[in-house]
């Protein structure tokens, strides 16, 4: 919850203002004292990066929240002193490209964490260190994060630069309590919403503003009709063939006759809220991260009443990653790579999901003491190994605000949902030439 200002307020951010504090914070691990800066070098010992402080941007959300509890661990077993910069998402690509992109050791961050929008343009930029050479050095065992996050974003031409911790899989959650029956068929899924909406209650909640509600939610649309956004060779763009007009046909039918009203202009939080006062049948949504606001009796009136389910027809949906990486402009690169192998590491993760973070690791979907407060992550493995990302192209920013900007053009009736897919493709092809 990869929404920004979910303006991407109208975004992922919005996931995120949902699930944090919707404000901009820094927050402070330990003392600053000697090293603050982060230049110290590690002193050998015990804690051999005693004095070393580590400066990180992160987005304001419960993920970055459970990270920051857990960080004295981490300064107890290596001096290690960690300072987040948090902000929302829509501040984050802003504040990062003019940091990473300067001289070695000049930048204000040490590590970076990043969403899957960015990776093919932060490593093809050179802005990244590679991490097979730390990775092998240290024996850094990673094999139990579900392989599947590395495609999304953890590996780029064969490199890996990331390490994935925040998986955000999409797919449907669903009023169980109600006999709510996702069907088979995409067809099905927007005839059955329909048929639903009764009154002030809806079929669907749905998130229909610019850039990145639409474009998140539409992937899905696409994905479970057996559509995509480029052909194999990620240069021909098929999002404006039979498939994608299909795929945006039903999206507009179910904006228009099955969701709430304003759902063209609403974002993240709006579609969420609805679901949570038992307004909607369905929402398709962000299923692994959802637990700490549809289960809080203070703010939902689902609690224990919904589940969840792949998305209709192939079964797959849009997945994004957030992973950590370590930029070239970091002034600390070597103690960058200990807090990522640290809050990577399955013990660490494993704490994090207890907490109701977004599981990396394939075992935590099976685990006992994890099933017992989320029982939804049993189906949400499936979800996540059926699920796409987006294409590895360079300028993965700019496809998303593409997507966006004319999807929303097509909800709004301003342009007829060709025109918009049309558009589209132009533009998609126009980036695929630029790599």
């Amino acid at each position: 919850m990869h929404q920004p200002s979910h303006g991407r307020t109208a975004g992922r951010g919005g996931i995120r203002r949902l699930l944090g504090a919707g404000m901009v914070v820094v927050f402070l691990v330990g003392a600053c004292g000697t090293g603050g800066n982060g230049t110290a070098a590690p002193t050998g010992g015990d804690k051999p990066y005693a004095g070393t402080t580590l400066h990180m941007l992160m987005e304001d959300l419960t993920e970055t929240h459970y990270i920051a509890d857990l960080l004295p661990d981490l300064e107890a077993k290596t001096g290690i002193k960690v300072e987040f910069e948090q902000v929302p998402y829509s501040n984050m690509y802003e504040k990062l490209v003019p940091q990473l992109s300067g001289p070695e050791k000049s930048g204000s961050y040490d590590a970076v964490a990043v969403d899957y929008y960015w990776p093919g343009e932060f490593a093809r930029s050179g802005w990244m260190l590679p991490l097979d050479d730390l990775i092998a050095r240290d024996a850094t065992d990673l094999s139990g994060i579900v392989p599947a996050f590395f495609d999304v974003n953890g590996k780029v031409d064969g490199k890996t630069y990331y390490v994935p911790y925040f998986p955000y899989p999409m797919g449907i959650v669903y009023r169980k309590d109600l006999d709510i029956q996702i069907p088979s068929t995409m067809e099905e899924y927007v005839a059955y919403t329909k048929s639903l909406k009764k009154g002030d209650f809806y079929g669907a909640a749905m998130q229909g503003a610019p850039t990145d509600p639409i474009a998140m939610e539409w992937l899905n649309f696409l994905f479970a009709n057996g559509g995509d956004l480029y052909a194999a060779d990620l240069k021909t763009p098929t999002v404006n063939n039979e498939i994608g007009l299909k795929a945006l046909n039903q999206y507009l039918d179910m904006i228009d006759n099955a969701a709430q009203t304003g759902a063209a202009g609403a974002n993240l939080d709006d579609a969420s809220n609805t679901f949570a006062q038992g307004k909607a049948a369905t929402m398709v949504t962000y299923v692994t991260i959802f637990a700490g606001f549809f289960q809080d009796p203070e703010s939902s009136s689902v609690v224990d009443k919904w589940d969840v389910a792949p998305m209709p027809g192939t079964g797959q949906g849009n997945v994004g990653v957030w992973s950590f990486g370590i930029p070239k402009s970091s002034k600390n690169p070597e103690a960058a790579w200990e807090f990522i192998k640290w809050v990577t590491a399955e013990d660490v993760s494993r704490q994090r999901s207890l907490k109701g973070g977004s599981p990396a690791y394939s075992s935590f979907y099976s685990d006992p003491e994890i099933l017992a407060k989320f029982p939804y992550l049993t189906k949400a493995l499936d979800i996540l190994k059926s699920g796409k990302g987006l294409p590895l192209i360079t300028k993965q920013q700019d496809l998303v605000a593409t997507l966006g900007r004319e999807l929303s053009e097509a909800a709004s009736k301003r342009k007829s949902p060709q025109a918009a897919l049309d558009a589209i493709a132009e533009k998609l092809a126009e980036l695929a030439a630029e790599g």
